[in-house]
């Protein structure tokens, strides 16, 4: 007696549920590279600034920085990134309502140009910041940085956030 053989035309369910978990896998990995091939840099400019050390003093502290902004320091550590800040001129409001420069003093004989404060909450130091590239608003809670025309219009700004903030209960 001759013996039959079944002849194999096609794959088993087993095979072909293998295949396509591993199609569906080196898909799910190809879609995530793509995602996530955008540009990240950790070029600190004033524009970004507050957001950035935002993430990076999660909890508070303070971030500041010297020698014309080509240092920048926190938490007892040195800031790694690249810095675009520039040579930085930074403005509070005075009690007159008027924009005034900040000298933030010296540090181990170093002029320091920027000192930002963030608060366990995370609110921040609420400034003005002007360099070579233009005039930005900083604001302390809500909102993103604004870069504006000149100091005038940040002080206008600025006046407005306060104004608006303290004037919450007056439709009652």
């Amino acid at each position: 007696m001759e013996k039959y053989t079944k002849q194999r035309y096609g794959f088993s369910l087993l095979e072909l549920i293998i295949v396509v978990l591993l199609i569906s896998i080196a898909t799910g990995l190809v879609i995530n590279n793509i995602g996530t091939k955008k540009k990240t840099t950790n070029e600190l400019t004033p524009l970004n600034l507050r957001e950035n050390i935002v993430k990076l003093l999660g909890n508070g502290g303070e971030f500041f920085c010297i020698s014309k902004c080509q240092e920048c320091y926190y938490s007892n550590s040195a800031y790694k990134g690249q810095l675009r800040l520039g040579e930085i001129e930074a403005y509070i409001l005075d009690e007159s309502d008027n924009l005034q420069k900040i000298d933030f003093g010296r540090i181990d004989d170093e002029k320091v140009c920027l000192r930002y404060r963030v608060y366990p909450n995370h609110s921040s130091s609420k400034m003005v910041l002007k360099n070579n590239e233009g005039v930005y608003l900083l604001p302390s809670y809500f909102g993103k940085t604004q870069r504006v025309k000149d100091l005038q219009k940040a002080e206008e700004l600025w006046l407005k956030d306060t104004d608006i903030a303290s004037s919450q209960g007056d439709f009652y």
